[in-house]
Order: structure tokens, then sequence, then C-alpha cells
């Protein structure tokens, strides 16, 4: 049996409530999809920021927290996501469940409020966003987008999805470019928020032992008011290559960075996804995997080397760090192991220990409640939503058969090198 109850407050707004008495603490997430595009990339990451910051109520950080403190040491945050096509914007709050309060105060329905304040009604003045508030999470983004750069091994895969994805919005950074996000003004920021509440696809899901009624009324009010025209949750997914992409940056680093791109003919909500993820794991997800055995261990050619499916997308990354020496001998090596799977060279052995690593992680999610909220609201452009069980019986039903056929659909599309300089 499901334990998620879906009830519609408007239109495009879900709300998900999950009862679990396992916990003393519950969750309120709200995951806010809005198409990803080059023009409102960074003016909605940065409202996603400011928003969680303060509010009108609530209207300075220092006021915020003493809120926060009052209802037992709750938590409000924020984060920006890419979810195929679309912008997530993650606004959650966590706090004690109201069987624990002292007084038998009402802490779900204070959350909820809270929650609400923070979205519907934010610190503004004559359409726009305080400038100060602004400036102190331009900062803050921009100092993520430096980490990022430096990072190499993040910076190399994000290059290997811009080349990749040059003609589709998938190509872009989560938050937009510097340049976008310096250029975005207090008044721009509050059309923005306007736009959000009219526009966006929400997705909102309650997990705790406390009543989740309190919180879809008070959430259902705060919407009666804004005329709804939601945006559908679409991605954009290739089938075809035409032509391999083989791009090579220098620069002055310790450790070159190989990264292979894949289309892999499949993205959800297709069943395929299921046997082409099992597949991604096989060829390079745990200790136990074809890359790391045979590519980083037995013929020492990299650092790391691993593999990632991005099933909304429908594409299968391949990273790996190497000598500047080893770039063609890698990149051979990670491809013929992809051919020995197309040709059906996969033990049981390599099969079981892929399961058995995807159903540990997968029930490692029902260990806490963000876990939880996390994994219902990662689903919502998928064909069905499924308990974490379920999940994992349809990976174990998957068999030999689907997984090589999985194998053979992948299409190398790009090869990005960030190459050591001499």
């Amino acid at each position: 049996m499901n334990p998620v109850k879906q009830l519609e407050l408007a239109d495009g707004v879900v709300f998900n409530s999950i009862y679990d008495n396992r916990f003393k603490t519950m969750k309120l997430m709200t995951n806010i999809f809005l198409p990803l595009n080059e023009e409102t990339a960074s003016v909605n990451a940065l409202l996603c920021y400011v928003l969680v910051r303060c509010c009108k109520k609530y209207p300075d950080m220092i006021k915020m927290s003493r809120k926060l403190g009052s209802l037992y040491g709750a938590e409000v945050n924020g984060t920006v996501s890419k979810m195929g096509d679309m912008q997530c914007l993650k606004i959650d709050i966590g706090g004690l469940s109201d069987k624990y309060a002292i007084n038998g105060e009402k802490i779900s329905a204070e959350l909820s409020a809270l929650l609400c304040e923070v979205v519907f009604n934010p610190k503004v003045e004559n359409k726009k966003f305080f400038e100060n508030e602004m400036l102190q999470e331009k900062r803050q983004i921009l100092d993520m987008i430096d980490s990022d750069f430096n990072d190499k091994r993040v910076y190399a895969f994000q290059r290997l999805t811009e080349i990749m994805c040059e003609d589709e919005v998938y190509g872009l950074k989560w938050c937009g470019t510097k340049e976008q996000l310096e250029a975005v003004t207090p008044e721009r920021l509050y059309v923005a928020w306007e736009n959000m509440l009219k526009t966006a696809h929400f997705e909102i899901t309650f997990v705790g032992e406390s009543n989740p009624d309190n919180a879809a009324e008070v959430i259902k009010n705060s919407f009666k008011e804004i005329k709804r025209e939601p945006v559908d949750l679409s991605t954009d997914v290739v089938y075809s290559v035409f032509g391999v992409k083989d791009v090579v940056e220098e620069m002055d680093v310790a450790q070159s960075k190989l990264e292979i791109g894949f289309r892999t003919a499949c993205a959800e909500p297709e069943p395929e996804t299921v046997a082409a993820r099992l597949m991604c794991v096989i060829l390079g997800g745990t200790a136990s995997s074809k890359l790391f055995n045979n590519v980083r261990e037995k013929k020492s050619l990299c650092y790391y080397c691993m593999s990632r499916f991005y099933r909304l997308k429908g594409i299968m990354v391949v990273e790996s760090g190497v000598e500047t020496a080893n770039i063609e001998a890698a990149k051979k090596a990670i491809l013929a192991e992809i051919e020995d799977m197309k040709n059906g060279n996969i033990s049981d052995f390599e099969i079981n220990s892929a399961k058995l690593a995807i159903v540990n992680s997968t029930l490692g999610v029902t260990d806490t409640v963000t876990g939880l909220a996390n994994w219902y609201s990662s689903q919502v452009m998928d064909a069905s939503v499924d308990t974490p069980e379920q999940a994992c019986e349809k990976i174990q039903a998957v068999t030999k058969e689907e997984i090589v056929n999985a194998a053979k659909k992948l299409l190398l599309d790009t090869i990005f090198v960030l190459k050591a300089g001499e």
C-alpha cells in the first residue's frame, strides 16, 4: 500500500502527505518548478535564497531566528537545482512533531503558517525587494559559482553538460551566469516572485506524525486569491546522435579530467529507465563495477572512474581523473567496457552487487524525514509514485537481457577533456 495521500489544493498545487510515527520531527517541503531558461535562471535562483532570509512578519534574520527558536529550534532552508529541463526552487521547513511540544502547541500549524509567510508575504516595498538582502544573497551565489570553478571535477562536468546540450536548456547552469546574476535588480526580483506564484508548479510534501490537515488548509487559503496559470512539467529528450563532439580544454591543473557523455535513448516516465539505471551502476556505480575494477584497479589508468545516470534527461556520464599521458588509453578502456556490456559480458555477481547497492541506498532514504520528503517529491515527473520498497522490487525484477538492451541503446555524444597544461 502506498502511504502517500495526494490532494490538489489549487491548479498546479499538489499536497502530498506521508504519515510516519518513527520520528520526533516533521518536514514540510515545497518544490517549486519553473521552466529553466537563460532569461530567468539567475533571477529565480536568487529569489529562492532571498525568500528564506526573512519575510514581512519577521523582517530581518534576527527576528526570523527568534521565531524559529521559539518553535523548538525549527529550521527553514532554500536550495536550487535542475530537474530535467525544469528549475526547482526548494523551500522547506522542519521542526518538532506536535505530540512532543511541552505545552501542547500545534507546531505543524505554526510551521505551515511560517512557510506561507516566507513564500507569500516576503519583505517588499513599492513592488521591489530590499537591495541589501538581495546583494548579500547575490554574493553567496557568486561564491558558489567560484567554488564550482575551483573544483575542477565539478567544472569539467559542467563543461561537458554545456557542450553536450548546447542547443538545449539543460546545458544551462542552475543559477545562470555571473553576468546575468549581477544584472538582477530589486524590481526584477519582485516580478519574478509574482510570476512564480502565478505560473510555477508547486509540489508540497508533508512527512511526519503530525496531522497534515492544518498545513494543507493554511496553504490552500494562501492560494485562494492567486489566479493560477501553471506551467507544464516537461523535458526534451534526445534519442539520436549525429556525430561525436570531441573538445579539449587546457588549464593549469595537476590532474586531467576525462568526461564522456552518452544518450541513453530513454528517460522518465519510460519503464526502460529502471534497466538503464541498473546498467549504469554495473558499469561504474560501485566498488564492484567494471570501471572501478578493470579501468582503475587492474589497468591503473585513472585516479577515479565512475558513471552517473540522469533519468529525467536520458543522459549517462562517465567521469574520470587521469594523468595526461593516460587520457587516450583511459578513453579506449572505458569505451571497451561499454562494448563488453553490449556483447552481454555481464556476470551474475556484477548484477547482484549492483542490485544490492541500489536497494541499500534506496531503503536508506527512509531513515530521515528529509530523505522521505526528497524521495517522494523527486518523483513528480515519473510515471507513478513508488515507495522505496516498490522501487526496490522493480530493480530486483530487471533481467540480464534488459540490462544488455539498455547498454546497446547507449549513443556516444560528447567527449570533454580538461587537460593539464605543460
